[in-house]
């Protein structure tokens, strides 16, 4: 069975493009080799990331994070085991997103109203939407 943290953050400072594309490189390297997928959503210095995988290797990618200078106010929103990964094609999707890329996010993911994803998976998701939902117009 696999494990699944969800955590929310702030960037201690903005980070440029270049910074963020060098960070997205390094972190699905490492991820692949880990077996993690997931997701990190950057806007506005404001992040949400989904960690999937053997539960050692997220947490540890986890305390990792957590000791990382260019985090703040870290805030846990799940950490549990899981029977399905919600992102399990996705070493690493990344994106720095503009108020208007935000809709192309949502399109992204799937309604968990709509499929029948498991219950998990539906909550999930539906964390990935409400940091959509409260960023977007910003």
């Amino acid at each position: 069975m696999d494990y699944c943290i969800v955590y929310l953050s702030t960037a201690t400072s903005s980070l440029s493009q270049a910074e963020l594309t060098q960070l997205l490189q390094r972190s699905q390297r490492n991820n692949h080799q880990s077996r993690i997928t997931g997701l990190l959503l950057y806007c506005n210095g404001s992040i949400i990331q989904v960690l999937e995988g053997e539960e050692q290797k997220v947490k540890a990618l986890y305390e990792m994070i957590c000791q990382d200078h260019r985090h703040k106010q870290i805030i846990k929103l799940y950490s549990q085991p899981i029977e399905h990964r919600s992102f399990s094609d996705w070493s690493m999707a990344y994106k720095v997103v503009s108020a208007k890329e935000f809709g192309h996010i949502s399109e992204l993911l799937p309604d968990p109203h709509v499929y029948h994803l498991p219950r998990e998976n539906g909550l999930i998701v539906r964390m990935v939407r409400l940091f959509y939902e409260n960023n977007y117009r910003n």
